[in-house]
């Protein structure tokens, strides 16, 4: 019985909280596959995690034990820092003196009898929990002050990015953005069901719902327009880079990004086995599986892409620029 970690760096639901203390808590979600690479559904499963420090052989700063269970899918989800300490405390954790690594060793039957062992590397920490045990140094001095720039003729306005800003209600969704023939303009798009969640990139913004992914971005002939694309099973895992979007399924892989030919545009990528890991670098996304590796970039024929590359061996390491 193999597991597989989907994502596990971003913080919990308590972070929209309006609060002083930052949440010490990190959501860890695996899905769990028997020998014949088969889901295990709806089971019991016991789970030691420890945080690491230094690499993936180093000292374990945090641990601590869950007991939960899987879901329809396969899926196992629950919160660091939210287990049963073993030794260690979350929050004492100095989340400035990295790296750390993610150690989980698991017993798929339930109990304390841990037979599955994986670590993979924090690749960023939560900005939260990081600024929760890190002080602002000292202002430093006083730069000399800068030539006076030359006087326009008029006010200018200053503009940072392909913004665009979305509201959305239980049934519709506002878009408002630019357009070609009268500047800006909002682009109105119904929902065919609540909003599960929403993630924005420099020049895009996409919603999705528990069947169908709406992609907010920009239209070569009008200026801005929104992109419907149906989801074939559960969304596990979301990625943003600067200027495209990723969402995840079992099976599958969406990703919104910019074409040269149509605009945004929806492009979709088979994938062999649940997700392991994923990457950004720049405008790039990439997700890898045990065997293959997805990545989500630009092609100078059709605009965004999907590109596949087969891995000899499971990936242990993983390195990006910005």
């Amino acid at each position: 019985m193999t597991l597989r970690h989907l994502f596990f760096a971003t913080l919990s639901g308590a972070a929209v909280l309006v609060s002083a203390q930052a949440p010490q808590r990190m959501t860890f979600q695996a899905v769990l596959r028997d020998a014949s690479d088969n889901l295990v559904v709806s089971g019991a499963v016991g789970l030691r995690a420890s945080v690491l420090q230094g690499s993936a052989s180093g000292t374990a700063v945090y641990v601590e034990t869950h007991s939960t269970s899987t879901n329809a899918n396969g899926l196992a989800t629950l919160e660091i820092g939210g287990g049963t300490p073993v030794s260690g405390t979350f929050s004492g954790i100095n989340w400035g003196n990295g790296p750390f690594f993610l150690k989980t060793e698991t017993d798929p039957n339930g109990g304390s009898n841990y037979s599955i062992t994986g670590v993979s590397p924090l690749l960023s920490v939560p900005y939260a929990l990081f600024a929760a045990n890190n002080s602002v140094g000292p202002a430093g001095p006083q730069g000399p002050q800068g030539p006076v720039g030359p006087q326009g003729p008029g006010a200018c306005e200053i503009r940072t990015g392909d913004g665009r800003a979305v509201l959305w209600n239980t049934n519709t969704a506002f878009g408002f953005g630019f357009n070609e023939t009268s500047g800006s303009n909002w682009y109105v798009q119904s929902l065919n069901g609540p909003v599960v969640a929403a993630l924005a990139s420099d020049s895009s913004v996409v919603l999705y719902t528990a069947t169908t992914a709406y992609g907010f971005g920009k239209n070569s002939t009008s200026g801005s327009g929104w992109y419907v694309q149906t989801l074939n099973e559960e969304v596990l895992g979301a990625v943003t880079s600067n200027a495209r979007i990723v969402l995840y399924t079992a099976n599958t892989a969406f990703g919104f990004g910019y074409d040269d030919i149509s605009g945004s545009d929806w492009y979709v990528q088979s994938i062999n086995a649940p997700v392991s890991g994923e990457l950004v670098a720049g405008n790039r996304i990439v997700l890898y599986t045990a065997s293959t590796a997805y990545g989500f970039g630009y092609d100078d024929v059709s605009g965004s892409d999907w590109f596949v590359q087969s891995l000899n061996t499971p990936v242990i390491g993983v390195e990006s620029t910005r």
